[in-house]
Parts: C-alpha cells; structure tokens; sequence
C-alpha cells in the first residue's frame, strides 16, 4: 500500500510566487533587450538613409561633375560613414551593459565637445537640404549627466529639426543656466511646425504617429519618447514651443555640475 504523502499548502504558496517573479523579471529582461534594439536601430537609421541617398546623388552626377567636385562627395560619404561605424561602436558598447537604466552612469561631461561631435554626425544629413546648423558660442559647459544618453537626446533631437526644416533654412542651439543647478537646452528650427493639440502628446509613447518631413522622410516617433525618457532619469523636463509654418523650439533641461 503506498504511503500518502500531505501536501504542505505554503509550500505551493512559495512555488508559485518564485516562479511568478521569475516571469516578471523574464518579461522585463525580454523588454528591455527589444527597448536596446530599438534604440539602436533607430539611432543607425538616420545616418544610414542619408548615405544611401547622398551616394543616390553621387551615381546620378558621377559621370557629369568634374573630378573635384566627385571626389569632394566621396569625401563626404567616407567621413559619414566612418562617423556611423563610431556611433553604431559606442551604441554597442553601451547596449551590452545589461539595459539603459541599470547603466545610468552620470559623470562630469563637457556639453560643447558632445554638440560638436554629434552635428558633426549628422552633417551629410543636414547637406542633402542645404541646412545651416548653429553652436551656442561659449568655452566649456559642464554637465552632470549620463554622457551616452546626452547623444542620444541631441542626436534625436537635432534630427527631427532637420528632418521638419524646409530646403536652405538653419537651426539655432542655444543654452541657459537656471538658478546654476540645470542647463536649459533650445534646438530651434524654423521648418513647418505643429498644432498645439499634436505637441501635446509628442513626448507620450504610442500616441504620435510621425509625419513625413520636408524631403518624405519617415519615422516612427519612438526617439522623442525616448528623449522624454532619458531626461526624466535625469530629473530634467522637455518641452516644445511651436506653430504650423513657423518652426518649431525643443527645450530640455539637465542638470549642471556637480550633484
């Protein structure tokens, strides 16, 4: 005759809620890991379209420009695309420390070497509309903030006032200390702006569909949640001022210095 064994009830208790944290922390795991390939698809897609379509120009016109002029395209293609392998680099290596909050790692950075490498990044973007991008003019500007996540923000940021500024126009960056514990960040550009009831909901994720740009180029929205995002880690906030035909300002804050 077999021996009946009791079944200790707070036992099954305990089973089921190790095995309930295990999904939670699976699912979160699976969220993050898409979250990380999202950012960096979205972060590659920008240069990479304005390759394809520079070196689109440059076979249309090989055969009918001089020498020089050719050769000065090349040139161009061949510094974005070394600038594109550097980012996809530091986008990698940020991406392998587990997940973006868990690798929040604030540090005393210098805002204006970020700003120049970043538009720097994105100058054949900016060239393939004749587009005029401006620096705030000052020495140095220290941050205390998580430096791969500051591109991030510029680098979508700066995108987007490309991406709605008409052919030959310009974008102004500016800076302003408030009370000396955050910096005040404007990236203003004077493209086909918005109603106020679509900047409203443009930091919400899920709830704006990206409009095509000047040129069509497409989106998907999903940087400037992103933005939204890694500003809030920081204590900061974002906004928009903007109307239809008259431009658009993107301003942030993140904090100054030491915390």
């Amino acid at each position: 005759m077999k021996e009946l064994k009791l079944i200790n009830h707070s036992e099954v208790i305990s089973n089921h809620q190790f095995s309930k944290q295990i999904e939670i922390k699976e699912k979160k795991i699976i969220a993050d890991n898409k979250k990380l390939i999202a950012i960096i698809g979205h972060d590659i897609k920008s240069p990479m379209s304005s390759m394809i379509s520079f070196l689109g120009l440059l076979k249309e016109g090989a055969f009918e420009w001089n020498r020089n002029k050719v050769e000065e395209y090349i040139e161009i293609a061949l510094k974005s695309a070394e600038q594109t392998m550097k980012l996809l680099d530091g986008i990698l290596i940020w991406a392998l420390a587990e997940n973006y909050n868990n690798s929040f790692q604030p540090e005393i950075i210098d805002l204006k070497e970020i700003l120049i490498e970043e538009t720097n990044n994105l100058e054949l973007f900016a060239s393939l509309k004749d587009i005029k991008i401006t620096l705030p003019v000052f020495s140095e500007i220290k941050l205390f903030a998580d430096k791969n996540m500051v591109k991030s923000i510029l680098r979508n940021l700066i995108s987007n006032a490309i991406k709605y500024s008409h052919a030959n126009g310009k974008i102004d960056i500016s800076t302003l200390s408030k009370n000396n514990r955050f910096l005040e960040v404007t990236i203003k550009d004077y493209g086909v702006g918005m109603e106020h009831e679509v900047s409203n909901i443009l930091f919400e994720s899920g709830k704006n569909n990206s409009l095509p740009g000047t040129n069509s180029e497409t989106g998907t929205a999903f940087g400037l949640s992103l933005c939204k995002e890694f500003i809030d880690i920081h204590n900061g906030k974002i906004w928009i001022i903007s109307k239809p035909g008259k431009g658009s300002e993107f301003k942030f804050t993140l904090p100054l210095g030491k915390p």
